[in-house]
């Protein structure tokens, strides 16, 4: 099978609930089978770049809540198949095999978790629903950088790919809103920023700095305002999410860069630490407006350039199999949709992605790319 045949998009997802999916053949049961095998005794043991003290929930906690809610077996099966893809990659057809029983349960899944968003949750179904959205947002990861492995000759995830793992991973915050109050796993969504008094002792090098300030330059320059002056807290009034609708582009782009700046500090305290987590780099895209996500859609360049500095610091997670060189493949993608114009500001985040954000402990980079590429 041609590796572009896999990287077709899968098909739509429905709004089918876990309680009404189809019946499965018996060549489907002992597939389920294995993959709850292969979850069970590889991917549960895998680095998930977690603190020790949480590993145990995804051994331990998420199986046995997906024994008793349907949903969240879904995500695990379709978690173990994506694995077993990222593991046959030179064989294209076992991929698209592992691809496809990873969507049919996906598909349920991810329908559960929209459900998610108006459901109760209870002392007794929050823990599963939170389990399931950092599920299906891990998901997303790997299946876009299992797809870009196959793009010949040069590896790349697209837009549309970037948007639909920032948005999940946006989602997963919603839940996580609304059951921590609940669930007894919220320790998963701990300790992945400092505290204030951290704070008061951690400073960005110069070049950092000096790089933030050129990107809130260039979102003044190219971006479009009608807002109120408190905009930057109030959600867009557009209609629908018809990124055409959306005549304040410059809020959306700030509140980015802002984030995405706290990001960079947190980084750098944590890589100093040796404890980068998942969640370090990217809560991130659970801070981004829902407009900033629509613009990435749109193509809206400044958008872009945007997201390419956030995937120059995911180059730290590169030990975890779901999004190893995921930075990488997502510039690629980003750069084939800028014009020339702008394709430069790409430069500095590939030369920190190449140095593994070292300029951020201040060990290399002196500010060699102006503010203008």
């Amino acid at each position: 099978m041609a590796a572009s045949e896999l990287t077709k998009p899968s098909a739509p997802i429905t709004s089918q609930r876990s309680d009404d999916a189809p019946q499965t053949s018996p060549e489907e049961w002992l597939q389920d089978m294995n993959l709850m095998h292969h979850y069970s005794t590889v991917v549960s043991q895998s680095p998930l770049l977690v603190r020790d003290g949480i590993a145990h929930i995804w051994r331990e906690f998420v199986p046995r809540e997906a024994l008793k809610f349907n949903f969240l077996l879904h995500a695990m099966l379709a978690l173990s198949a994506l694995h077993l893809a990222d593991q046959h990659t030179t064989d294209p057809d076992t991929v698209a095999r592992y691809l496809r029983l990873c969507d049919r349960h996906q598909s349920i899944a991810i329908a559960a978790l929209r459900d998610a968003l108006t459901a109760q949750f209870t002392p007794e179904n929050s823990g599963a629903f939170f389990a399931l959205a950092a599920t299906t947002s891990v998901s997303s990861m790997a299946r876009s950088t299992i797809l870009a492995k196959l793009q010949q000759p040069t590896p790349f995830i697209s837009v549309d790919e970037i948007a639909e793992a920032l948005t999940l991973t946006k989602g997963m915050r919603e839940v996580v809103g609304m059951t921590a109050a609940h669930t007894p796993i919220s320790v998963m969504f701990t300790s992945y920023r400092m505290d204030a008094m951290q704070e008061r002792y951690v400073q960005l090098p110069t070049e950092i700095l000096t790089r933030f300030a050129a990107l809130r330059d260039l979102c003044e320059q190219q971006c479009g305002s009608t807002s109120s002056p408190d905009a930057m807290t109030t959600p867009s009034s557009a209609s629908s999410s018809d990124p055409s609708n959306i005549t304040d582009t410059l809020t959306p782009c700030l509140v980015a860069v802002t984030e995405l700046q706290d990001i960079y500090l947190n980084l750098r305290h944590f890589m100093g630490l040796s404890r980068v987590e998942t969640g370090t780099i990217w809560r991130w895209a659970a801070c981004l407006p829902l407009d900033f996500a629509r613009l990435i859609t749109a193509r809206h360049p400044v958008a872009l350039v945007i997201v390419a500095h956030f995937a120059a610091t995911t180059v730290a997670l590169r030990k975890a199999w779901y999004v190893q060189d995921w930075g990488q493949y997502a510039l690629e993608g980003i750069e084939r949709e800028l014009e020339d114009g702008m394709a430069g500001w790409l430069a500095w985040p590939r030369e920190c992605l190449k140095g593994e954000m070292a300029v951020l402990l201040n060990v290399s980079g002196s500010g060699e790319y102006d503010s203008e590429s």
